[in-house]
């Protein structure tokens, strides 16, 4: 077994993330009979300098081979091509997504899913249709893909124009996404609720005595209280937070600023009343938010009442157990895995499959008669602006 030249060099020109790129040639030069059976390839380590790319990238486009198929580890030698008659895949599932892989969600959906539909028997591989223009997509990879047998797409957060694309194929494709109802052209879709854990958000505020709620949100869809606060007679007070997206984008970096410096605003304002709780619905405006109300000098619950959307095994964190509405990708993955698979096997897709957070009534909610009063010099002012203030 030999290690061969590479036959492919990186392109920073291309629109393909670094990771679709090295996938991409190194998948091309096994098909096209470039590395046959048994032939070793180099090392995640070995590549690096190579292709002028980190380790993460070149040791994950391994791993994605591998589940493809298409190479396998042996110990003391390496990752060698694998001749193709050593198992016969049940079939081939894509998962597409759109922009680049740093999305947390998609991240751990990809990750269930590859695992469960490989133990299963089922060959997967994970497309990214990178961002052209804000409405205009590089569908380069899905065609790649699309030059071998596909059985079946997942479709995560797909933007209209992906939809579009899909619609054409000759392949089934089902949604994961916020929107209740499938599109007509896919064979089904799981519905990602995000106001699933709402109702409870609104008996705890019922139970603590809360008056008066904040909701500081950057993108509207993330989750909205109004609805279930008014069943209780509460107004949802709505400050509209402004991410600076001129210099690189929409950012996490970005987004926790933008909820720092909101939430600074907020409480530097006016002071927060004793009977009314903040709401995030963004983790990383969340964090940003908590570490503007730590550098205030103030503490939840005793000063200020906040409740935050999370993703498990992510966050963001607190020195007291945060009251969340908490979003479990892993348990999420789970539920897509076993409806594609239910799909692959009956041909019939699974109706009525939602998922969505869970309330967690954590400590930064509760208030009780004891609670001690503003410790904050910072604080000024008895009451709190209206939203329409609040978001200059």
């Amino acid at each position: 077994m030999t290690a061969r030249k590479i036959p492919f060099s990186i392109n920073r020109n291309d629109v393909r993330p670094l990771f679709n790129q090295v996938v991409d040639g190194l998948r091309e030069a096994i098909m096209s009979g470039y590395y046959v059976p048994g032939d070793r390839l180099p090392t995640s380590r070995e590549l690096c300098p190579i292709l002028g790319v980190s380790r993460i990238v070149t040791q994950a486009a391994l791993e994605q081979l591998a589940a493809e198929g298409l190479v396998v580890s042996r110990p003391r030698v390496g990752t060698v091509v694998r001749d193709r008659g050593e198992r016969r895949w049940l079939g081939h599932v894509l998962l597409v997504c759109p922009g680049g892989d740093e999305n947390y969600v998609e991240t751990v959906l990809a990750s269930v899913l590859r695992d469960r539909l490989m133990t299963a028997g089922y060959r997967f591989t994970l497309i990214n249709i990178p961002y052209v223009f804000p409405d205009k997509f590089d569908f380069s990879g899905l065609d790649v893909a699309l030059a071998q047998t596909v059985d079946f797409i997942v479709a995560v957060s797909p933007r209209p124009k992906m939809i579009e694309r899909l619609s054409k194929l000759k392949v089934p494709y089902m949604v994961f996404d916020e929107h209740r109802k499938a599109p007509p052209s896919a064979v089904g879709c799981m519905w990602v609720d995000l106001n699933l854990a709402m109702e409870d958000f609104a008996a705890a505020c019922k139970a603590e005595g809360v008056k008066d709620v904040v909701q500081l949100q950057f993108w509207p869809s993330m989750g909205d209280a109004t609805a279930a606060m008014r069943k209780i007679g509460l107004r949802v007070r709505k400050v509209r937070v402004k991410v600076d997206t001129s210099k690189d984008g929409l950012t996490l970096i970005g987004i926790k600023q933008a909820g720092m410096e909101a939430m600074a605003k907020l409480i530097a304002k006016r002071r927060p009343p004793r009977d009314a709780v903040f709401f995030v619905n963004d983790d990383y405006l969340a964090s940003g938010a908590l570490m503007a109300i730590a550098h205030a000098g103030l503490k939840a619950p005793e000063d200020i009442r906040i409740v935050t959307f999370a993703n498990k095994r992510l966050g963001p964190v607190y020195p007291r157990e945060l009251t969340r509405m908490e979003f479990d990708s892993r348990h999420a993955g789970e539920r897509l895995s076993d409806a594609v698979l239910e799909y692959l096997k009956t041909g019939v897709w699974p109706s009525g499959i939602v998922a969505g957070p869970v309330w967690v009534a954590g400590e930064t909610m509760r208030r009780s008669a004891t609670t001690p009063p503003m410790s904050s010099a910072h604080i000024i002012g008895d009451t709190f602006p209206a939203a329409e203030e609040a978001a200059e």
